[in-house]
């Protein structure tokens, strides 16, 4: 009878066996799978964003030592992730990559009506009109908010948009039941990522959280860098030749100039260099050597070679297009 008894007591619930065979199977036929802490998550969001994910991702909400049971079973070393699975967790299966569903949860922005001690993410702004609520105490709340307001058959009529919370700012407490009455939604909600487990590699969520506009600007640094890179070294692909032949050129003009080279094509760079040689010897002997010429105006010397070398890097600066097809010579 003993024996009988406690082999009741340690029966397994169908439901268990189940569940941990349904993570099994759904960990052995994802390559990535994500943890979010969802400690207070609202659950009407969280239906929310499983529908946005249909077809990229699968969220499953489930207990954590169920999961981490289906993780050995399905070969994972669970030792590697376990430091992130407490509290209250969801669980992300998906064959996309994880930066990828990073980036799609953190552009899908769910909004919720305000809580005592929430700050704004955007403006909060009581709009002009009928605010639908019956004139009374709810008078006094308005008034406390600054909001200019106006009774016509027993309504409640906002005069004039009114901003009452920039984004950061501590919403008003008192605030919150006309922002519900009105539909106003100023608090974004955000699923809170732990990590990611990714073909035997786990990925804090510092790692997954990537600023594409600083990361968009890194490429375009690289890319402008590695084309100057290529047209230095003339890099022997048409779209850096045309530039590394033009920046050849500029220097043979200027060396065509400065050594008196004369031909149908430098002549103008070296008359010019001669005619601004002797305005500088003019100049030089001006007020010493009358030699009835005036002296035109001219540029300090700095300030000639300021204005040579601006206009230089403008020439050789490469249009977008340039760049972009550069970069695809260099790297294919």
């Amino acid at each position: 009878m003993i024996a009988m008894s406690i082999t009741e007591e340690r029966k397994i619930p169908k439901w268990k066996i189940d569940e941990v065979a349904e993570l099994e199977e759904k960990l052995r036929n994802s390559t990535t799978i994500m943890i979010a802490d969802i400690s207070g998550f609202p659950s009407d969001k969280l239906h929310e964003i499983r529908k946005k994910l249909r077809g990229k991702a699968e969220i499953k909400v489930t207990k954590n030592t169920l999961f981490l049971i289906a993780a050995k079973r399905a070969g994972i070393d669970a030792s590697k992730i376990e430091n992130y699975i407490t509290g209250t967790n969801a669980f992300i299966f998906s064959n996309e990559n994880p930066f990828a569903i990073s980036i799609f949860l953190s552009r899908f922005k769910l909004k919720r009506y305000p809580m005592p001690g929430d700050k704004a993410d955007e403006e909060v702004v009581i709009p002009a009109g009928d605010t639908g609520m019956t004139a009374g105490p709810i008078l006094s709340t308005f008034g406390k908010l600054k909001v200019q307001t106006k009774v016509q058959d027993g309504k409640v009529h906002v005069v004039k948009d009114t901003l009452i919370a920039k984004p950061g700012d501590l919403i008003p407490a008192e605030a919150a039941p006309i922002l519900q009455k009105l539909g106003i939604m100023p608090v974004y909600v955000k699923l809170r990522l732990k990590s990611a487990y990714h073909e035997g590699l786990v990925i804090p969520v510092s790692d997954l959280e990537i600023n594409l506009d600083q990361y968009s600007s890194m490429i375009a640094e690289a890319s402008r860098n590695s084309l100057a890179l290529g047209v230095e070294i003339a890099y022997p692909v048409p779209e850096v030749l045309k530039l590394t032949l033009g920046k050849a050129h500029m220097r043979a003009l200027a060396l065509a100039g400065e050594s008196g080279f004369l031909t149908p094509d430098t002549a103008n760079a070296v008359v010019g260099r001669a005619v601004a040689k002797a305005y500088a010897l003019l100049s030089a002997v001006s007020g010493k050597v009358d030699l009835g010429v005036e002296v035109p105006k001219q540029q300090s010397v700095q300030e000639k070679k300021e204005e040579e070398k601006k206009e230089e890097e403008e020439e050789k600066k490469p249009s977008d297009e340039e760049v972009g097809g550069g970069l695809s010579s260099l790297f294919g």
